[in-house]
């Protein structure tokens, strides 16, 4: 989990922060699944763009990965995470 954290943290620019993270491996696979707030007034294109970089960056570093990201407006958010700016 602290290289999941420590990754979001590097990765995540533009995203405001990352909750709710969860994770598991079965056998070669790691399964990564979190909350990932944005502004509320970003565009879907850049949100997606940053979710590409999240899930590249999370695979170099742990392998073969199944990542699940919901993506939030910031008014909709929990604000308990990894606050990644």
């Amino acid at each position: 989990m602290t290289r999941i954290r420590e990754v979001l943290a590097r990765a995540a620019e533009g995203a405001i922060e990352a909750h709710d993270i969860r994770a598991r491996r079965a056998g070669r696979i790691a399964f990564v699944e979190f909350h990932l707030v944005v502004p509320g007034a970003m565009p879907v294109e850049d949100a997606h763009i940053i979710c590409d970089r999240i899930e590249a960056a999370l695979r170099a570093e742990l392998g073969e990965a199944t990542i699940t990201i919901h993506v939030e407006p910031e008014g909709k958010a929990k604000h308990r995470g990894v606050v990644v700016l």
